[in-house]
């Protein structure tokens, strides 16, 4: 009776094991069969294995600056600037930083890809009202000019608004205003940033981009599958006498975009998987050049502390 309580137990407690430890279904399905997506496939792959190494090399060359830029600090106090600094350490691997970068890095972008059409509807409607305004051409395009490159600077403004009000850098750097000097603040607070971000992209954003990578691949064989479907289509359609013509214009440009993308996917597949074979060793290369560069720098203020 003892041996089948223990073996009831035992069996209650795998149970309960393997329910805790199941991993939830997936909450997104495949796009692989989706014919937009197969087509900007390549392009993905492409920006996945570039940002990355973008990134990586954005961390090599600022590691280098770490303590010389700690040193223009003034008369700070060494402990308190430590503190911050790690602090900033810190924040940069957490999970609010890394939903706020993402959501700065997402507006960064599109407004990098999309600034010259934004560009033009800002000019546009500056035009127009200077026009209703009965303002000269030449200074109705100075105007538009204007608000356009002001757009730029705004946007970028913005954004750095935005991660202060939500960070904890800022907090830190308003409480210690006292210990880090008045004319320290604006340096103290960015120097901290850039610690947060350069510890983000080496602990977080470079982990991300390899298991997104790592991800995509796993669509390859349906992109395939799904340029190959979108091609034939088309020459189905070019190939039907009672197709209209707008109809097999549209089935033109959908087989160019399709055949074009196919041409790239076995290239890009393959760069995209020797570089994801690379991807953790770099990281852990980059990991140790950032913890020793980090280290030397509170080593150094703690020296200073010290004295």
């Amino acid at each position: 009776m003892r041996r089948s309580k223990l073996l009831l137990c035992a069996s209650f407690s795998l149970l309960t094991s393997l329910a805790c430890s199941k991993q939830p279904p997936p909450l997104t399905a495949p796009s692989g069969e989706q014919p937009g997506y197969a087509e900007q496939y390549p392009s993905r792959l492409t920006a996945l294995r570039t940002r990355f190494a973008e990134d990586e090399a954005k961390v090599q060359a600022a590691l280098p600056q770490l303590e010389p830029a700690a040193q223009k600090l003034g008369n700070a106090d060494p402990a308190t600037v430590k503190e911050l600094f790690e602090l900033a350490d810190e924040t940069g691997k957490s999970q609010a930083y890394a939903d706020q970068s993402l959501e700065a890095e997402t507006v960064s972008r599109f407004w990098d890809e999309e600034k010259q059409p934004l560009h033009q509807k800002i000019a546009g409607a500056v035009s127009y009202q200077s026009k209703q305004k009965q303002c000269s051409k030449e200074c109705g395009d100075d105007l538009a000019g204007v608000a356009a490159g002001a757009s730029d600077r705004a946007v970028e403004k913005q954004l750095e608004e935005r991660q202060q009000r939500v960070g904890e850098l800022h907090r830190y750097v308003e409480d210690h205003e006292e210990q880090l000097g008045k004319p320290n603040v604006d340096a103290a607070e960015k120097q901290a940033g850039a610690i947060a971000q350069l510890s983000h992209l080496t602990y977080v954003r470079l982990e991300m981009y390899r298991r997104e990578l790592e991800a995509a691949l796993n669509d390859s064989s349906d992109v395939g599958s799904t340029l190959d479907r979108t091609q034939k289509d088309a020459d189905a359609v070019l190939a039907d006498a009672q197709a209209s013509k707008s109809r097999k214009a549209l089935a033109e440009k959908r087989k160019a975009s399709a055949s074009a993308a196919k041409a790239a996917l076995d290239a890009e597949v393959q760069q995209a998987r020797q570089a994801l074979a690379d991807m953790e060793q770099r990281q852990k290369k980059l990991i140790a050049d950032y913890e020793k560069s980090f280290g030397a720098l509170t080593d150094a203020l703690e020296q200073k502390a010290k004295k």
